[in-house]
């Protein structure tokens, strides 16, 4: 398996396997914490192969500095079949979020696992501004 796209977006969407991806972003800056972020998406485009074929489950989590889970983490089962064009199968994950609280500045993380392992983490940076 090997992953093509894993961001953090202003909005995503799957059409038909097709990803749609709109303003990526790594920081977030508030004058304030708490700090409530109205909504984001992230977006997962997964590359497998044919000897890859068959059923996968997948985690995403949304973790602090501390490692601690912010919400209940996402998960799902993938049902890889034959690749169409003989080699390879791709599939996009999109998961959107609203309204979420992040308690203080610092370092957060997406984490994606795939069947149980760890494949890529994907930093939040929480700023305050003056």
């Amino acid at each position: 398996m090997e992953i093509e796209i894993f961001t953090l977006a202003d909005f995503a969407q799957d059409n038909n396997s097709k990803l749609t991806i709109v303003g990526t972003f790594d920081s977030i800056h508030s004058k304030q914490f708490p700090a409530t972020h109205p909504s984001c998406s992230v977006a997962c485009r997964l590359r497998f192969g044919i000897k890859e074929v068959g059923s996968h489950d997948f985690k995403l989590r949304l973790i602090d500095a501390d490692g601690r889970e912010m919400l209940k983490p996402i998960e799902g089962n993938i049902n890889i079949g034959n690749p169409p064009n003989g080699q390879f199968a791709s599939i996009n994950i999109v998961v959107n979020f609203a309204q979420l609280q992040f308690g203080k500045p610092g370092r957060y993380s997406y984490e994606l696992y795939v069947d149980g392992e760890w494949k890529s983490g994907l930093p939040l940076f929480l700023n305050q501004v003056a």
